[in-house]
């Protein structure tokens, strides 16, 4: 890699860093002033404007492309892991403060998607073969899980059904990190691994 290149990849590094830092700022901000609680709309707008900002930026700029295109696949699905914590809102429902249909769809696919990844990334990061549509399937279940927990969490929201968990806790901090910033890292990583499988030929078994 030249100097300039070297320098070029810096610095959208440290842009893509001041965005983030500008990101969890704001989510600080409007979870403990209350703005999260008082309208509704803002938790999955947190949600889906940085997945939208992401995936317009990989469709437009072949820099930013250059950029996720080499990260270590292995890694982004063995990250996944930690979806494990999802069992929580189970948790939350064997104790009346979570909506049992949001903690079974949320806590058993976080559950389900963090057992898939812990599996598929382990043999990727031992550089065994893992085939373009084992990787695809389980990314897409994963991204799927996502969707219908944010689609499920807003309507209860909405028709005022989930129960205090859902109107207060869930809009303030610590609990708010996960709809407006925990969801979102998650998904842009499910876009990547997508990106991945599309400009590299053959399985998704590519070992860095």
């Amino acid at each position: 890699m030249t100097t300039l290149a070297m320098e070029n990849c810096e610095c959208r590094i440290h842009a893509w860093s001041l965005l983030l830092l500008a990101w969890i700022t704001g989510t600080i901000v409007l979870s403990a002033s209350g703005t999260l609680r008082e309208h509704d709309i803002l938790v999955p707008v947190m949600i889906l404007l940085p997945v939208a900002v992401f995936a317009l930026s990989i469709y437009r700029s072949p820099a930013i492309r250059a950029t996720v295109l080499p990260l270590d696949t292995g890694v982004l699905v063995i990250l996944h892991s930690w979806r494990v914590v999802g069992l929580g809102f189970l948790l939350l429902y064997a104790q009346d403060v979570r909506p049992g249909l949001f903690a079974w769809l949320a806590g058993a696919g976080d559950a389900l998607a963090a057992m898939g990844g812990t599996l598929l990334g382990i043999r990727l990061l031992r550089g065994d073969t893992v085939s373009g549509r084992t990787l695809k399937a389980w990314n897409s279940f994963g991204l799927l899980d996502f969707v219908i927990a944010v689609i499920v969490g807003t309507a209860l929201r909405s028709a005022g059904l989930g129960g205090e968990i859902n109107t207060d806790a869930m809009a303030a901090l610590p609990l708010s990190l996960i709809p407006t910033l925990i969801v979102p890292a998650y998904v842009i990583t499910h876009l990547i691994i997508y990106l991945q499988l599309h400009h590299k030929p053959g399985p998704g078994s590519h070992t860095p």
